[in-house]
């Protein structure tokens, strides 16, 4: 072969080997175009800081999964929020309800005492937080053992009017999706976005209805038919929404209270809710209770109950339909509260309730 020859194969071979590393590159191009990219994952931090509902600055774990709901309605938000795997310990409250939508809330410790919690117990469950009420004596002893408290529940904060409570009751959602985590949190915004349109479904539509027309309501919360809310509960300003008037918000208490049946006889109330009993029989059987307007026209209704109490949780944004309808059927006769339990239980709880479930519970029943 002469030195022409063997030039030109040499020229051939260099441009076989350009073409291939073309080749090669091009495809690790179009490799890497097409490969998802993956997002380097974003630390907790260590720690951070909330602000409880007794406006306390509370530093927490940056990564909140264990958790004791030991304040009221402390499981039902964090059930509510898609974060019932965080539970270590919770009161031994039985909810038929609650035990429907989740089965294995049988499955998790319950506290010897809610009120009075047992630090031995909180720290062998490995307790990062603590939803609690605002209660110093208890929170200083475990602070004292280094357990984290969040006041969730305030006996000093309460809102005293609409719209503080309004904000008071998203601002405790808030809360518990901010110490839970981001998950939980969007959920929270989720909740407070419906509980907005609820609300302003229902105060327009009574806004319309003159104060002097407006039926005065007695609230039973039990256990007994003389133990009521006072000024400033919650109650209070579920009824007021839903356009009555609270015979018990010119008390000089506020919160839970027991009044006598000569002053429940001076209210003359037009209607009464029975809270927390399961029938009506408390008031409309006894003969002491006779005259009071409420029984004489047969107005006495006993409140529906869901996996907390509703005057106590978020199902409360039921009860204030309940009340509504109840109270006003006639501006009211389009809202169907079938429709909307089946819709919270499932939004919220991701429980689907048949028609049938529905009904029981707005008859306070128990599931099948």
């Amino acid at each position: 072969m002469n030195s022409k020859h063997l030039k030109a194969v040499g020229l051939i071979a260099i441009i076989a080997i350009l073409l291939v590393a073309v080749i090669v590159a091009g495809c690790s191009t179009q490799q890497a175009s097409t490969s998802p990219v993956e997002e380097t994952p974003v630390s907790s931090p260590v720690t951070k800081t909330v602000t409880d509902l007794a406006d306390r600055t509370v530093e927490i774990p940056g990564n909140v999964t264990r958790v004791a709901c030991l304040v009221g309605p402390s499981y039902e938000k964090v059930f509510m929020l898609g974060q019932k795997d965080k539970i270590a310990l919770r009161t031994g409250m039985k909810r038929p309800w609650a035990l429907l939508v989740n089965p294995d809330l049988e499955k998790i410790p319950t506290t010897s005492s809610a009120q009075d919690p047992n630090v031995e117990d909180l720290m062998e469950k490995n307790v990062q937080v603590v939803f609690f009420w605002d209660y110093p004596l208890p929170i200083q002893k475990m602070t004292d053992a280094g357990i984290t408290v969040v006041s969730t529940q305030s006996t000093r904060n309460v809102p005293d009017t609409i719209e503080g409570f309004i904000e008071f009751e998203k601002k405790e959602v808030q809360l518990f999706g901010e110490v839970l985590g981001p998950v939980a949190m969007h959920k929270a915004d989720e909740y407070c976005t419906y509980f907005d349109e609820k609300v302003q479904y229902v105060t327009s539509r009574v806004a319309k209805i003159p104060a002097g027309e407006r039926p005065n309501v007695y609230y039973v919360r039990g256990p007994d038919a003389l133990t009521t809310h006072g000024r400033n509960s919650y109650t209070q300003y579920w009824v007021e929404m839903a356009g009555g008037i609270m015979v018990s918000r010119d008390t000089e208490m506020e919160g839970l209270q027991q009044v006598s049946l000569e002053q429940v006889l001076n209210w003359n109330p037009d209607v009464i809710f029975m809270g927390r009993l399961d029938s009506t029989d408390t008031v409309m059987n006894d003969p002491k209770w006779s005259s009071v307007k409420a029984v004489k026209d047969g107005r006495v209704y006993v409140n529906p109950d869901g996996v907390m109490y509703w005057d106590y949780s978020s199902e409360g944004v039921l009860l204030m339909m309940f009340i509504a309808k109840t109270l006003h059927p006639d501006i009211f006769e389009d809202l169907d509260l079938v429709k909307e339990v089946k819709e919270f239980y499932s939004r919220f709880y991701g429980y689907e309730l048949t028609d049938d479930q529905a009904n029981r519970l707005l008859k306070r029943l128990p599931p099948v």
